[in-house]
């Protein structure tokens, strides 16, 4: 039987073939990964696991016994050179073919690095598995003075738990505001508040001009508008891209991450993909998109375990996300793009409170902050397909727990 291959071990790669385990699947299950560790979860990278305060075996998705009881096959430190989709293969660099009768990309994202000639001979670290954090942990000091350089979700993170590590922390974002492309402005400006207040350095409407290096190896960064940032360790979150040079070099349609339908197949029936690499069809949204989520990626790797055993479930997630800085949770549901209304629910003062976002008469999304039990209505209630009008959401009396009490 040649079964079910899963190139990539991220939470999709993982957790499509703990599905098919749990759905009685008996066929052979590999899983290939670059990485040298067993599956784990990636979120407290930027943040606890960071800190110290998770070990590598804390952050594992299973235990590596978990997979030989299962029937598991994991390849670690594995590359795929070749997938021929013709005759059902892929090969390794190292010469080694492997036959399948599903294959499944959950090739994740890498990170968006500068072009080498923007700054010649400067290190700069990025954030995206257990290897580059333990190289960002190696170069810290003492008295390190990072710069963040973006001032999306990773960099601020990265940026609350250095600040609590007792570094010098600065951020510089190209926007005008953080957050900007996600976000309203009034969480922006309550995030680089908070920061600030923490005592990080943010530096909004700037983009580095140029990078030099003192007699002691430290960089002087120069702004666009003449600011000069002392520091002595780069560390830059400027977005992701989708691994799908694999599944395109295959013959798999690809656009801004690998195509798939609300099964999450490919062009080719029995090739599917998942999580942050795959760009799939929605059936809640009513559209295709690309997402970079846990969440996403867990449900899509459901998906993919019901396709390939014949029961074809749909892909209705709802897009929700969170991001722990410092003491604050701050969690996120639905999307807020096009809105044209916000309403506030709570209080911003006392660091608990929600953003509702609305677009033509109705809630589309929420941000949280500290408010998980009214936050977890919302987005039961999105999750659900509810219509709700902003006039009811805005209306002091209304509390969303009674969307689902007996009497709603």
């Amino acid at each position: 039987m040649k079964g079910v291959v899963i190139i990539g071990s991220g939470h999709a790669g993982c957790n499509t073939a703990i599905n098919l385990r749990r759905a009685g699947f008996s066929e052979s299950i590999k899983i290939f990964s670059k990485e040298n560790y067993y599956p784990y979860h990636r979120p407290p990278l930027s943040k606890k696991f960071f800190k110290g305060d998770l070990t590598e075996e804390n952050i594992l998705l299973k235990n590596s016994t978990f997979y030989e009881d299962n029937n598991i096959e994991i390849h670690l430190n594995t590359f795929i050179s070749e997938v021929d989709i013709k005759n059902n293969f892929i090969r390794t660099t190292s010469g080694d073919d492997y036959e399948f009768s599903y294959l499944v990309f959950a090739t994740g994202t890498s990170s968006r690095v500068f072009a080498d000639n923007m700054f010649p001979g400067i290190d700069i670290f990025y954030l995206r598995n257990i290897d580059d954090v333990k190289r960002i942990q190696t170069a810290l000091t003492d008295n390190s003075k990072p710069l963040l350089i973006g001032g999306g979700y990773i960099g601020l993170e990265l940026a609350a738990s250095m600040q609590e590590m007792g570094h010098t922390v600065s951020i510089i974002e190209l926007e005008d505001r953080l957050l900007k492309r996600v976000t309203a402005p009034i969480m922006s400006t309550f995030f680089q508040d908070l920061h600030e207040s923490k005592g990080v350095n943010v530096l909004c409407n700037q983009s580095i001009q140029s990078i030099k290096v003192d007699k002691k190896g430290n960089y002087l960064v120069t702004t666009d508008n003449g600011t000069i940032i002392d520091t002595n360790i780069l560390i830059a979150g400027i977005g992701a891209i989708p691994n799908d040079d694999l599944a395109q070099n295959a013959g798999i349609k690809c656009k801004n991450g690998i195509l798939i339908d609300e099964y999450c197949r490919t062009n080719v029936p029995h090739v599917f993909a998942a999580g942050d690499c795959a760009n799939g069809f929605n059936n809640l949204l009513g559209y295709s998109i690309r997402l970079e989520s846990v969440p996403n990626a867990n449900a899509q790797a459901k998906v993919v375990a019901s396709s390939i055993i014949g029961n074809e479930d749909l892909n209705r997630e709802l897009p929700w996300f969170w991001s722990d800085q410092y003491d604050l949770k701050l969690q996120m549901a639905g999307l807020s793009n096009g809105y044209d209304d916000v309403y506030i629910q709570g209080k911003i003062e006392d660091n608990a409170f929600i953003v509702c976002y609305g677009k033509e008469g109705n809630l589309i999304a929420v941000d949280s902050v500290n408010m998980p039990k009214i936050f977890n209505n919302y987005k039961k209630a999105l999750s659900n397909g509810m219509r709700l009008s902003m006039e009811l959401v805005s209306d002091s009396n209304f509390d969303p727990a009674s969307l689902f009490s007996a009497s709603y």
